[in-house]
C-alpha cells in the first residue's frame, strides 16, 4: 500500500466521521468540526488521486471542497455582519 492510499483512507475516515458527527452525535453541520472534516476529506482524496487519477472523482472532490469553503466563507460573513449589528 502506498502513502497516497493511506492518505486517501484518511480522507474517507474524515468524510464518515463528519457525517457521523452531524447525523448521530448532533453536531451542527456548519460547525467547526463538520467544516474541518469536509475540508480534510476531499484534500486527502485529491492527494490519493495523484497516484491513480480518475477524472470523475477529481471533479467531485474539487466541487465538494469548493462548496464547503464557500459555505464556510458565507457563514463567516454572516457572523461578522451580525456581530457588527449588535455592537453598533
Amino acid at each position: 500500500m502506498h502513502a497516497a492510499d493511506l492518505i486517501g483512507l484518511l480522507g474517507v475516515a474524515a468524510y464518515i466521521s463528519g457525517y457521523f458527527a452531524v447525523q448521530v452525535l448532533g453536531h451542527p453541520p456548519n460547525g467547526r468540526l463538520a467544516i474541518a472534516l469536509n475540508v480534510i476529506g476531499p484534500i486527502c482524496l485529491l492527494v490519493s488521486l495523484s497516484q491513480q487519477f480518475n477524472l470523475a472523482s477529481a471533479i467531485a472532490q474539487t466541487l465538494w471542497l469548493l462548496v464547503t469553503l464557500a459555505g464556510w466563507w458565507r457563514g463567516g460573513r454572516r457572523r461578522r455582519a451580525e456581530a457588527a449589528r449588535t455592537d453598533g
